[in-house]
């Protein structure tokens, strides 16, 4: 190849880049509004234009879903509308290797709604809320020294990286939650008087809360995630903020914890390319949706510069064995740009980069396969034979690393990922015992 085709190919590889992309990017496509496809993040923003004044909405998405990208949507379809959006990471204030309960993440919102005001160049009138917080346990009949807290500590820091000051504040406001609730809406309605001052009195706040979604704890450590289930089952309603709306990111697996939350969990679904039915019929509009999010990003002749002059082909190829989702077709566009010898790439390289995006999901274990081949076979609208963590930690690793699809065609499916899905019933069948006549 010439350095002009090294260049070419330099190019296009950083154009395949899987990254969050910003409202407006002309990378964009827009895959969860086609036609035929329930899109969570306008199910939300008509949520929250449908409530007047303050709302609480739940969303979240398996990895490789676009969660970080629509939310980017979501703050510009909102924006556009007039409200103010503040946006803050839960990560900034809590451990996410660690349980947490209703004190812990009260006071996280609190700080983090103050972090988010300050980024958009406001300040509550008073004191800031750590300092509002030291206060309210003096008034209390907390034992500070107990506790082990300091007059000047840095609270935030205590909290998410101080288990056994975590544990003995928690035990010292049990029977308080209500109390420090109330605490948190005083603090956050100063903040929307502050928004409005500058803002004007019809100001509307968003607050979206993210990256709840990543507190897992270790492998086999199942404290973590039952005590997410907690805070959700039992406190609900101290997530709810005075004339706020409020957006929480939440892991994609509380849907299956707690089916019947007080608000649904918007999820994001895997881009649907099939129906349901035995034969698995294509479903054009998909198909569409990633014809055109591949355009986007070989524009002009840039396409047919990589694949040659007729290159549909290839690229319906690599978007049914995609599975849909946009993050393995950028994958499998990349591994064809890296083995690249000539231009346009050989069938051969073609092949060859599909084995090597196959490989890694392997090697699949025994019980893995089976699971799989038994999702693969009913295509059904839950795989879970049961609620229980282990179960459950088990098919979030499925659908994180993308062996099993999450989809929604009026209700929730799963499916096995196509890369795959040979492999799984060769390994299923070869396991079964053999019959003798």
């Amino acid at each position: 190849m010439t350095d002009e085709d090294r260049e070419f190919l330099k190019g296009v590889y950083q154009t395949l880049q899987d990254r969050p992309l910003e409202a407006g990017d002309p990378l964009y496509e827009p895959v969860y509004s086609h036609e035929g496809c329930e899109d969570p993040v306008d199910l939300l923003y008509g949520a929250i234009r449908y409530c007047e004044t303050d709302s609480v909405h739940l969303f979240s998405g398996f990895k490789g879903s676009g969660k970080t990208t629509e939310l980017y949507r979501l703050t510009q379809l909102l924006r556009d509308k007039g409200y103010t959006v503040l946006y803050a990471s839960a990560l900034d204030f809590v451990n996410p290797a660690a349980s947490i309960d209703i004190t812990v993440l009260l006071f996280a919102i609190a700080n983090a709604f103050e972090e988010a005001l300050r980024r958009e160049g406001l300040e509550i009138t008073g004191d800031g809320y750590a300092v509002r917080f030291w206060n309210w346990l003096t008034r209390t009949n907390v034992d500070l020294k107990e506790i082990g807290l300091k007059a000047g500590a840095d609270l935030k820091f205590e909290l998410r990286d101080t288990p056994l000051f975590r544990e003995k504040l928690s035990n010292a406001l049990k029977g308080r939650t209500a109390e420090l609730h109330g605490e948190v809406i005083a603090f956050v309605e100063d903040g929307v008087k502050a928004i409005r001052k500058a803002r004007g009195e019809d100001a509307r706040v968003v607050f979206l809360f993210d990256s709840l979604e990543q507190l897992q704890g270790d492998v086999g450590d199942e404290g973590v995630m039952d005590s997410i289930v907690h805070v959700f089952a039992n406190f609900f309603k101290f997530l709810e903020l005075n004339y706020l709306h409020v957006v929480y990111t939440v892991p994609p697996w509380l849907k299956f914890r707690l089916p019947t939350m007080p608000v649904p969990v918007r999820l994001l679904p895997c881009l649907r390319l099939w129906d349901r039915d035995s034969q698995r019929p294509t479903f054009a509009h998909g198909i569409a949706a990633l014809r055109r999010l591949v355009d986007r990003r070989l524009p002009g002749r840039g396409l047919n510069r990589l694949l040659g002059e007729k290159p549909q082909h290839t690229v319906d190829r690599l978007i049914e064995l995609s599975g849909g989702h946009f993050r393995d077709l950028l994958f499998l566009l990349r591994e064809i740009v890296l083995h690249a010898r000539s231009l346009p790439v050989t069938l051969d390289t073609v092949e060859s980069s599909i084995l090597s995006v196959r490989s890694q999901f392997l090697p699949i274990s025994l019980d893995d396969a089976r699971w799989l081949a038994e999702i693969e076979r009913e295509r059904g609208t839950t795989p879970l034979k049961s609620r229980e963590t282990k179960e459950i930690r088990r098919l979030t690793f499925l659908l994180d690393h993308h062996y099993v699809l999450f989809l929604r065609n009026g209700e929730d499916w799963y499916d096995v990922h196509p890369l795959i899905r040979d492999e799984v019933l060769r390994i299923a069948k070869s396991a079964e015992p053999t019959r003798t006549t």
